[in-house]
């Protein structure tokens, strides 16, 4: 049997756009000989329900980079998220520092207006200028995101101490000073919380054991015979690349990432996923 493990955002999909019909296909046909297709993503579940609804058949899914997990015909799990004391800690520190943040529930994503972050989101701006049209479009997409599809609080570490219900699977940050990213990650770690760099001038901030590393190892017990592969772009997918037997990166990924890996495969845009599971898995 094989377990692949995929990365969603950079590796599966370009952020905010169309999924290449290959990948789809490649899931299907892994299904169809037994083996199994597993969505492994920094993304809270509540952000995963467009993706889901386009699949012809379930998969597993480990969200929040392990703070939880949703197995095909199971309820969710919710098992390594931050303790309320840690994230009150840590959103001490992000709003001293005046950073753009915003925290993952597991009812969906909490932050303040927009309108509070009109520098930081200019700063941003004004950094990815140098990817042109792709900077511009990854900026549109998150603003409007925020904007749009998150719920807006005046506090929100009051908020959450209001609804102790709330899970906190994750704190992410963007900044686009790459010397305040070195500052915050010294600031932010601690035996309680792991910092690390998921996406373009992100930092997430979560529980030690919520690692696709360690969520990857909690899955194989189930499968001790497997051959397991992990495919990802990015800093968050390293600690799955350390721990599969097959480490995978798309074309696009970052170099720390490709120097991880046995194989380096087609770009995302050109389902580089769904060749290699067709080309290298697939019978």
């Amino acid at each position: 049997m094989n377990v692949v493990f995929c990365d969603i955002d950079g590796t599966f999909q370009d952020i905010g756009g169309a999924v290449p019909q290959i990948n789809y296909d490649a899931i299907y046909a892994l299904q169809n000989q037994g083996d199994h297709f597993v969505f492994i993503t920094g993304r809270g579940y509540a952000q995963l329900t467009e993706l889901m609804d386009e699949l012809e058949s379930e998969c597993d899914v480990i969200f929040s980079n392990g703070g939880g997990y949703k197995l095909v015909g199971q309820p969710i799990q919710y098992n390594h998220c931050l303790t309320i004391e840690e994230s009150q800690r840590v959103i001490a520190i992000l709003e001293a520092r005046n950073i753009f943040y915003h925290v993952h529930t597991n009812e969906g994503i909490i932050l303040k207006a927009v309108e509070n972050y009109a520098t930081n989101i200019l700063a941003l701006r004004q950094k990815l200028q140098s990817m042109g049209d792709t900077g511009k479009q990854i900026m549109d997409f998150k603003e409007e995101f925020f904007k749009e599809q998150c719920q807006h609080v005046e506090d929100p570490f009051t908020y959450l101490a209001e609804h102790p219900e709330l899970k906190v699977m994750k704190i992410e940050l963007m900044e686009a000073s790459d010397e305040e990213h070195e500052i915050l990650r010294e600031l932010l770690g601690s035996e309680s919380a792991d910092v690390f760099s998921s996406f373009i001038q992100c930092l997430e901030i979560v529980n030690p054991k919520s690692s696709k590393g360690n969520a990857i190892k909690e899955f194989m017990r189930k499968f001790p015979t497997a051959k397991s592969y992990g495919i990802g772009d990015g800093e968050n997918d390293l600690a799955m690349l350390e721990v599969v037997d097959i480490p995978v990166a798309v074309g696009n990924a970052k170099e720390i990432v490709k120097e991880q890996c046995q194989k380096i495969i087609g770009d995302c845009l050109d389902g580089g996923v769904g060749h290699f599971i067709f080309k290298e898995i697939i019978e």
